[in-house]
């Protein structure tokens, strides 16, 4: 292994949930599931007695009597035949009615006694049954109802405190504050008393398990890799907080673009600039070409429409038009990765004087009559862009010592403002709500001794692994990019209209293998340790930007024990999350952001990254590393960055390689923008994006680990019919019941994840919490299969804690890794390859040229060879923002016939 190669960023960012294990545990019913367990178990055991009933005596074994004359004998093999799964209890798994049972070796039993053996039940002492079977089913079945009573009893006891809780963090202060600021629909129907018993449980415990059992909703704060120093950490508790700060969401930001660029005293003043194409106007949009032209980010508008001899009106009507589509911006929208673009718009925009002002507010007064202005602001109206924008940072202001009721007005207020005619969507998430609001926390983590040990040494083992199969899956995709383009040199524009149909090759050898290991572990094994059982990995041929969330499941971090103490790798990031937003209540956040980019630099090496930048849609910045960016949706907030247009860059391809390269740039590219871009043509010509082995082939996965490096957690993927019974139950006891049998078929912990492909994120579910199950049959509705995941650290596990009271909390790490090198250089002829467009070359010459730090080609891995032209897939497809690029295609030139040429377009790190 080569972890001396990784770099691990010593600033760590400390996440942690905002609410304690202990609230989502009050709505568990910890007695009545382990009586509804209990139920179950003996269940099982008297459908076991009936499998194993005796055989009665066949007429040759006794000839005194038939079987119609020995009752006794015959009902015992009416038991024994009967399948078990007919005689399951008197209800569908939970509920209903069962079909009477009848027996199968001559003779119907009693219907009374059918009913007995059907609802499980003891039965008489005179039935016809061997002696000893009898016995032991009827204390089995005796037992169960016993058990059935004891819980009937204890669910009602359990409800009575589950109500007591609902009923408290219905009333929670904070509970309320969170509610209001993640899913504002929801705290209106709750305090409208629209939600009360049933659905008020199932909204509280919907709202809760995100809160306590994910590291989302917590503060910012911050620890420190010291490996020299002792492990520990301070915190003042999870009520405090240093500061605390809102900011609309990116539709108001939208909304308030929309009027800057309708404001008559503003347009005019606005100098406009391409982005996205920085040259001529694609020809699909020729009105737009003589104006975008002029727009060259040194003139105001109105200075283009005098100069251009248009209306400025018409002017301005194109400037909305061309900002739409991605084809220009202006001085005043705010770049897309700046941290707070509200303050970055109220600082330019120009100030009003305060007679102006007074007169904007009477007109809105008399327009508007009816609106309760508290402290004198004014909504609605025909006010100007800048009153808006200040009207809304002072309600923002307010907003975060506001109380739930307050904040949901002030909510409405910065809606009013900034208009927009928004549709709602009630459900919590980040993208559908009107203010967010983040807060500093006190709490200050030293990594230190043993665990950044782990962190520095054993990690980076696990992250080898995962970094040389995510180069296997961008070598193999940029193969299958390169065949469907063929040999020539095709414009992004076009490449990505022509692409939209391919799908990432992922690499598959780790996958295989740990399955393999998997497959011929001991039926029911738990965990399995994979250190000692893979070979070590190639290295990759591109640098590694990669972030681990990563979870420490001990009572206190001084407890940790190095190589023991289980360290989980919770979610993987492509990218370096050290970013400012993260930072920025950080005393030294933009010495450590100039940290984090001296690092990426070298790490870098002589590779060249481009920086997508994205249209901000999440709350947070998208993000911007070293290096040209592309302004794909976004703008860059660094005026002096080097900007590359989508109709600079273009991609070789000879049919079995493809690079990225722009005009004027020296070297070829890689496309980096995190993990908004998903896409067969970004994963070709990106860095390695690291992600975990895909195996959800399997049904069952044990716990996968590293030493005591947790790779994945146990999972199980159940199908949709599984989850039926839960469905149909009737009331809490029949639900806790079901739960309990399938626990029992599937083997599953009493608390996992629940993950849906058609939903954001998982839910936590508690078995024993009805509330929490209901949740969990309302997910598998929407799909097929679930992935059930165990919660681990669960809450015994939690080094995070304040007094009796315990927290998820994770440490985000930034790992950083330079390109394998360069590979030995090879004889000429065989890093030769032939460029002659006839013939087509031979399928087994297109791995000639990979470099010695590749992993070895399969055949799996062989792409078809291209023809010699440019492929028929590739036409002039539109781009984006339903625009299309200037074609910049070429023909590969060709090689003399017979000669041998280095390959033109070398992966990173390969000599030409």
């Amino acid at each position: 292994m080569s972890e001396q190669d990784w770099t691990l960023l010593p600033a760590v960012t400390v996440r942690s949930a905002g609410f304690a294990w202990e609230l989502v545990r009050s709505l568990a019913y910890p007695r009545a599931a382990a009586a509804a367990a209990e139920v179950v178990r003996l269940e099982r055991r008297a459908l076991d007695l009936l499998a194993e009933a005796p055989a009665r005596r066949t007429p040759a074994e006794d000839p005194r009597r038939t079987p119609a004359e020995d009752p006794r004998r015959t009902s015992a093999e009416d038991l024994r035949r009967t399948p078990a799964e007919d005689l399951r209890p008197a209800r569908s798994a939970v509920g209903g009615d069962a079909r009477p049972v009848r027996g199968t070796g001559g003779g119907r039993l009693p219907r009374g006694l059918r009913s007995r053996l059907r609802d499980l039940r003891p039965l008489p002492g005179d039935t016809p049954a061997p002696d000893g079977w009898l016995a032991a089913w009827n204390e089995v079945t005796g037992s169960l109802e016993d058990a059935r009573l004891a819980l009937a009893g204890t669910t009602a006891a359990d409800a009575a405190l589950a109500r007591v809780a609902v009923a408290g963090i219905a009333a929670d202060e904070r509970f309320l504050d969170a509610l209001v600021r993640s899913a504002p629909g929801l705290y209106r129907d709750l305090r409208r008393g629209v939600a009360k018993g049933g659905r008020l449980r199932r909204l509280v415990g919907s709202v809760l398990q995100g809160l306590c059992a994910t590291c989302c909703f917590g503060p910012l704060d911050h620890g420190r890799v010291e490996p020299s120093a002792a492990g520990g950490h301070t915190w003042s508790g999870h009520r405090a907080h240093l500061r605390r700060v809102a900011y609309p969401a990116d539709w108001v930001g939208e909304s308030l673009q929309q009027r800057v660029l309708a404001d008559p005293a503003l347009v005019a003043g606005l100098v406009p600039r391409r982005r996205t194409w920085t040259g001529a106007v694609p020809d699909a949009v020729p009105d737009a070409a003589p104006f975008v032209a002029l727009c060259d980010g040194s003139r105001t508008l109105a200075e283009i429409a005098a100069e251009s001899g248009t209306e400025l009106e018409q002017a301005a009507a194109a400037l909305a038009v061309a900002v739409r589509r991605g084809l220009l911006t202006h001085d005043l929208c705010p770049p897309a990765t700046v941290a707070d673009p509200l303050s970055w718009l109220r600082e330019r925009l120009p100030t009003e004087t305060p007679d102006a002002s007074r007169s904007d507010a009477s007109r809105s007064d008399a327009s508007h009559p009816d609106v309760h202005r508290p402290g004198g602001h004014c909504l609605g109206g025909d006010l100007p862009v800048g009153r808006r924008v200040r009207e809304i940072a002072e309600l923002l202001a307010q907003y975060p010592a506001a109380s739930p009721d307050v904040k949901l007005a002030l909510q409405r207020r910065v809606e009013t403002l900034a208009g927009g005619g928004r549709a709602h969507d009630d459900r919590p998430g980040d993208d559908r709500v009107v203010v967010h609001e983040a807060a500093a926390g006190t709490l200050r983590v030293t990594v230190g001794a043993g665990l950044a040990a782990d962190l520095e040494g054993r990690v980076p083992q696990v992250l080898d692994l995962l970094a040389a199969d995510a180069e296997l899956t961008r070598q193999r995709t940029n193969r299958l990019l390169a065949g469907r383009l063929g040999a020539g040199t095709f414009g992004l524009a076009e490449v990505l209209g022509a692409t939209g149909d391919l799908e990432i090759r992922y690499g598959d050898r780790l996958a295989e293998r740990i399955a393999a290991i998997v497959r011929a572990a001991p039926p029911g094994a738990a965990t399995v340790d994979l250190a000692g059982l893979l070979d070590d990995p190639e290295p990759p041929a591109a640098p590694v930007l990669c972030s681990a969330d990563v979870m420490v499941a001990a009572p206190s971090l001084e407890a940790y024990e190095p190589g023991l103490t289980p360290l989980v790798l919770g979610d993987l990031h492509d990218v370096a999350l050290l970013t400012p937003w993260a930072l920025r209540f950080h005393p030294d956040g933009a010495a450590l952001v100039a940290e984090r980019d001296a690092a990426i630099v070298r790490a870098l090496g002589g590779h060249t990254a481009l920086n997508v930048i994205s249209r901000r849609a999440t709350g947070r910045p998208p993000l911007e590393f070293p290096g040209p960016v592309l302004e794909l949706g976004g703008v860059t907030a660094d005026g002096g960055r080097r900007r590359i247009g989508l109709d600079e860059l273009y991609v070789h391809s000879d049919g079995r390689r493809a690079v990225l390269r722009a005009k004027g740039v020296d070297g070829p590219l890689l496309l980096h923008n995190g993990e908004h871009d998903d896409t067969a043509l970004h994963t070709a010509l990106a860095l390695p994006r690291v992600r975990r082995p895909d195996l959800r082939h399997l049904s069952r996965v044990p716990r996968l680990t590293w030493d005591n490096v947790v790779i994945s957690r146990r999972a199980w993927r159940v199908g949709r019919a599984s989850f039926e019974a839960l469905g149909q139950a009737a009331g809490d006891r029949e639900l806790l019941v079901a739960m309990a049998r399938l626990r029992e078929t599937h083997d599953l912990p009493v608390t996992f994840f629940a993950a849906s492909p058609r939903e954001r994120r998982p839910i936590h579910v508690d078995t024993r919490s009805p509330a929490l199950v209901e949740g969990l049959v309302r997910l598998a509705a929407t799909a097929e299969r679930l992935t059930l995941t165990e919660t681990l650290p669960g809450p015994e596990e939690c080094w995070l804690r304040d007094g009796g009271l315990r927290f998820a909390a994770e440490l985000r790490c930034v790992y950083l890794r330079p390109a394998g090198g360069r590979p030995a250089s090879r004889p000429k002829t065989e890093a030769a390859d032939t460029r002659s467009p006839v013939p087509r070359p031979k399928p087994e010459a297109a791995e000639t040229c990979s470099p010695a730090t590749r992993p070895k080609p399969e055949a799996a891995d062989t792409c078809s060879p291209a023809p010699a032209t440019r492929s028929r897939a590739v036409v002039r497809y539109p781009g984006p923002a339903d625009v299309r690029a200037d074609s910049c295609s070429r023909a590969a030139d060709p090689v003399a016939p017979g000669a041998r040429a280095a390959h033109p377009y070398p992966w990173q790190g390969e000599c030409r």
